[in-house]
């Protein structure tokens, strides 16, 4: 009798440990077939505020939520983040239409899918100010003074665009080259710059250091917009995935604009927020998904063939997808 019940108790515990075996691996497959059905997305950005709503959206796992893994790098430079898409090294990025036009008709086929900040003119700021010391206090006395630039960007596209709605003509606007932007700052405060032309939130601490603030583009017509874009190849192969993506980065602006404050901290993560305005700093009211305007993509691409940046006959629908709005959209 004792023997039948000790061979009984043996089988109870064989069945037992079989049993949670049975049932680790079943939980073990059903983790690594949810993982193996995660989409890889890799996406580049910059370190501005303009990536905030992406940031949240990593930071929340809403991208994982809707069955992503986002890879998000972060370039140093623009020219670094061009030369990662065109190798296939990432997915997409952040950027703008005039890089996005220049990439398009460089032979990169690239589709823009979503407006990350200037939706209009109140989001985001391009400014240009003159030095702590400089007597220039008004946009006329920017007549034939350089102001330290860029070449071929948003950036002298918005100058150009300021100032000819001054009354000021091509001969009046002089520029110099200072690509590096915290060099431009540097050169501004110091002096050795007349005048710059810069963003937010540099602008925002130029400001706080002295420099004057002459003219933005915050009011009268929108000019500068931070676009989301994609190699059209993978778009073409990832349409749902790229739906769903924007989708998490609309739960992602409705958390900023719900209270902006409770994203302080990324945003002087992902922004490089100068310390001096770490606290004060405005965060901007973000959009949500929605493409550029025919009108302001064509503003962009005239003044681009002007300057024989790009050749004519590149077209909005060239550059704009809106096959990919998730649904929520306005909704």
């Amino acid at each position: 009798m004792k023997k039948l019940i000790t061979s009984l108790l043996i089988l109870s515990l064989i069945t037992l440990a079989v049993g949670c075996s049975s049932a680790a691996k079943t939980k073990t497959e059903t983790a690594a077939t949810a993982k193996k059905k995660l989409t890889a997305i890799r996406v580049g950005i910059l370190p501005t505020e303009d990536a905030l709503p992406i940031s949240v959206a990593e930071q929340k796992g809403l991208f994982k939520d809707k069955g992503l893994d986002v890879k998000v790098t972060v370039f140093k430079s623009a020219q670094e983040r061009d030369a990662a898409l065109q190798a296939k090294q990432i997915d997409g990025f952040m950027g703008d239409l005039v890089a996005a036009a220049a990439l398009y008709q460089a032979g990169t086929k690239i589709s823009v899918v979503d407006v990350l900040l200037g939706s209009k003119p109140s989001e985001g700021r391009f400014g240009i100010l003159s030095a702590p010391k400089s007597s220039i206090r008004t946009v006329a006395d920017l007549k034939g003074v350089p102001i330290a630039t860029s070449s071929n960007t948003i950036t002298e596209y918005v100058i150009d665009q300021l100032l000819a709605e001054n009354g000021f003509s091509d001969s009046d606007i002089k520029k110099i080259e200072i690509k590096a932007i915290q060099v431009r700052l540097e050169a501004l405060t110091n002096g050795q710059a007349q005048a710059a032309a810069l963003p937010d939130p540099l602008l925002s601490f130029a400001e706080q250091q002295g420099n004057h603030l002459i003219i933005d583009d915050s009011k009268g017509r929108n000019l500068s917009q931070t676009i989301l874009l994609f190699r059209k190849d993978y778009l073409d192969k990832n349409k749902e995935a790229i739906k769903n993506m924007l989708a998490a980065i609309n739960e992602g602006v409705e958390l900023i604009n719900k209270d902006p404050n409770a994203y302080r901290e990324l945003l002087v993560e992902t922004a490089k927020l100068p310390k001096p305005i770490e606290d004060s700093y405005k965060i901007n009211t973000y959009p949500k998904v929605q493409v550029p305007t025919k009108a302001d993509v064509d503003s962009v691409l005239n003044w681009m063939v002007k300057k024989n940046i790009i050749k004519p006959g590149l077209k909005y629908n060239d550059l704009v997808n809106q096959e990919v709005q998730p649904a929520s959209v306005g909704s």
